[in-house]
């Protein structure tokens, strides 16, 4: 129950800023203050695997705080060197959220439904007639486990932009695989929306790919599902926006589309290309 509470506010809440990067104390934290939120509403995070099921949003906490170096946002531990109002620079340990796919229990079947069936085209076989794809299911495969993130990552600032980069490598040895993503943020208001549009490219390297997605004998005897994934890129776009009610009450929504690489769609487990994020909603702040 502790992993998922920690997926579903890893999957969902937006990095804070500290009180330095900009003025919007819905998203800003005062130094050495508690920032507590919780959000309701409804959304999902769609799952690409075969006969996976779509993370439901529904209830979103939101825990950060920030003190002059030191900070933990919603899962992320972290120490900031020398941060200021232009730039800041961060070491940080958090949990891989990679593995979020392959473990939950079933709430689809009571908050929101999902359809599994796969479909795909097949390559034309000799005798002109198509064979089927073939897939492997998420439930007859072995079990992933989780791992722990150590990241760095520099962050750039001015009025209404923000670009960062991060490195992060497995720390626990479960795959030694690392990734490396670049990130561009634009804020801006439109009438008394707040509104924040984000692009970011991620690197993943083969060893984490292989691990999570490749098919080998650990799986399946099968041979012909047997699968070694190659590194990939992944590609992020997504709008945030909020809008005050009152002192505590906003409204607050976000849409994210990720294209996943063919390292990735490639494997006999996965069955779509893209995953979608949303939600909509009220958050309360205390």
């Amino acid at each position: 129950m502790f992993s998922r509470f920690f997926l579903i506010l890893l999957l969902t809440s937006a990095f804070h800023a500290s009180a330095l990067a900009c003025e919007n104390k819905l998203v800003c934290i005062e130094e050495d203050n508690w920032s507590i939120g919780v959000a309701f509403g409804a959304g999902a995070r769609t799952n690409p695997l075969v006969d996976g099921d779509a993370i439901p949003l529904i209830i979103l906490p939101d825990v950060a705080w920030y003190g002059e170096h030191a900070y933990f946002d919603n899962g992320e531990f972290g120490y900031q060197w020398q941060p200021n109002k232009d730039s800041t620079t961060e070491v940080f340990v958090r949990t891989n959220t990679e593995r979020a796919y392959f473990a939950f229990w079933h709430p689809s079947n009571i908050f929101l439904p999902t359809n599994s069936v796969t479909d795909g085209a097949g390559t034309p076989s000799p005798g002109g007639e198509e064979d089927p794809p073939r897939y492997i299911s998420v439930d007859d495969i072995a079990q992933r486990d989780w791992s722990l993130d150590a990241g760095l990552r520099t962050n750039w600032f001015n009025d209404n932009d923000r670009w960062s980069f991060t490195v992060i490598h497995d720390a626990l040895g479960v795959h030694n695989g690392f990734s490396a993503t670049g990130r561009y943020q634009h804020d801006f208001e439109w009438q008394d929306w707040a509104l924040a549009t984000h692009l970011s490219v991620t690197y993943k390297s083969s060893n984490l790919i292989d691990y999570y997605y490749g098919i080998s004998q650990r799986d399946t005897s099968d041979e012909t599902l047997w699968y070694s994934a190659g590194s990939t890129f992944q590609f992020t776009g997504g709008l945030l926006f909020n809008k005050p009610i009152n002192q505590h009450w906003h409204w607050l929504g976000r849409i994210q589309i990720t294209s996943l690489g063919s390292g990735v769609t490639d494997s006999p487990l996965v069955s779509k290309r893209y995953v979608t994020n949303m939600f909509f909603g009220v958050g309360y702040r205390f």
